[in-house]
């Protein structure tokens, strides 16, 4: 299952990815459309998360809480204080995880990933995205004021890996909310924000994680 960091990473490429079509023509093509001012002018955002992991091999969903600060377009580090502290930082090459308590830290080689994120997200017109998804956008009968837009993969190497993304933007802050994940047997992985600021001061040292 994907990491809540590769979530983020999702987030930074697909809600902010710059739209292609030259007029919008439904709901997802205005979101799109919309987000193009937006993410011009974002360089970076902080927020609190809730992330909620739902698993076949857990008794009951696995709720964990922290802060995260997102620098487009690749550099992300979480920091969850519960139910166990834990750190990760990525970049375009690698991901650091590391357990203060336990005094464990691990360093995972993602330039591949990063490449495929970009492939599907990032460098991916509204067409191609379009192509590659089943892509519905309504407005959020459940979270107020948000738009959900609901994507379904339609290539057999992206369904081998994500079932369905789904992801809540703000009406009209155009910020994401909500994003979920749903995975082939139906373990799923959520991650809510609140209190998001944009363009928070960022250094490159704030996204290293010491020893």
């Amino acid at each position: 299952m994907p990491s809540a960091s590769t979530l983020l990473q999702l987030f930074v490429a697909a809600v902010l990815v710059a739209p292609q079509a030259p007029a919008p023509k439904d709901l997802f093509d205005q979101i799109f459309a919309r987000t193009l001012e937006k993410r011009q002018s974002i360089h970076s955002i902080r927020a609190r998360f809730t992330e909620t992991t739902t698993s076949s091999l857990l008794e009951k969903p696995l709720v964990s809480h922290g802060t995260v600060i997102a620098a487009p377009p690749s550099r992300v580090l979480m920091t969850y204080t519960d139910p166990e502290r834990r750190t990760i930082a990525i970049d375009s090459a690698s991901l650091v995880v590391v357990w203060p308590d336990r005094r464990e830290r691990v360093k995972i080689d993602i330039s591949q990933t990063q490449k495929r994120i970009d492939q599907y997200f990032t460098q991916a017109t509204i067409g191609q995205l379009r192509s590659m998804f089943e892509i519905a956008a309504e407005p959020d009968s459940v979270i107020r004021g948000t738009d959900r837009v609901d994507m379904r993969p339609k290539r057999k190497q992206i369904k081998e890996g994500l079932e369905r993304l789904e992801i809540w933007i703000d009406r009209e802050s155009l910020l994401l909310v909500q994003l979920q994940m749903t995975f082939p047997g139906g373990d799923r992985k959520t991650i809510r924000l609140d209190d998001v600021v944009v363009n928070v001061p960022v250094t490159d040292e704030m996204f290293l994680i010491r020893p």
